[in-house]
């Protein structure tokens, strides 16, 4: 017997393999259930239309993807300063040539569905929101504990910081090339030294 929490979570994680490499408006829903396995009717059945599973994919995908990436991992450092650069090299280290080639798939369906449909642009507005929220949370601790240099902004570092992660997969993504990786990687890590007090401490 059919699980149907299953069936669906099936259905949005092959959206999300097919929209990160075909993009949004050239994925069909054919193309989703041929990857999930399932029916045109199953698809049907969660979701009324391809609009209503890309909603739901900014959601529970996407959210959950950036604040596992970037945000959460904060909370296991003394010194968010620190983890943010550790968190960066990680990332960068660890991405594939493909997932150099493919780039953020936030920012590819920010940058495809934004313009053209509100309903996404409201919902991916509120991920990139909650990411500089989420951000600022952890540089107002690392102030609270003396790692980032009390004249500093902890909003404005923490929109700056999101500009750079996420700008960085998309210049990447066009230009191509890891060591454009490395070099955005360092340019960020000595701005964020810069503003840091004891930025050895972690």
């Amino acid at each position: 017997m059919r699980d149907p929490e299953k069936t669906r979570a099936q259905i949005v994680s092959a959206a999300f393999d097919t929209i990160h490499r075909n993009g949004f408006r050239a994925t069909s829903v054919k193309d989703i259930v041929t990857k999930a396995g399932v029916t045109e009717g199953a698809f049907f059945h969660y979701f009324r239309t391809k609009d209503e599973l890309g909603y739901a994919l900014t959601e529970e995908i996407l959210k959950e993807m950036m604040l596992d990436r970037w945000t959460r991992p904060l909370a296991a450092y003394e010194n968010p300063v620190q983890g943010m650069i550790i968190r960066f090299r990680k990332l960068m280290e660890s991405a594939s040539d493909e997932d150099l080639t493919l780039g953020c798939p936030l920012n590819n369906l920010t940058q495809e569905m934004s313009p053209v449909d509100e309903i996404f642009k409201d919902r991916l507005r509120a991920v990139l929101g909650l990411w500089i929220d989420e951000t600022e949370r952890h540089l107002k601790r690392a102030q609270a504990k003396g790692y980032l240099k009390t004249g500093v902004n902890p909003r404005q570092v923490a929109e700056f910081a999101v500009m750079i992660e996420e700008g960085s997969a998309a210049l990447v993504k066009n230009l191509g090339g890891r060591n454009l990786y490395r070099s955005l990687y360092e340019s960020f890590r000595q701005y964020m030294l810069s503003i840091s007090d004891r930025p050895e401490r972690r």
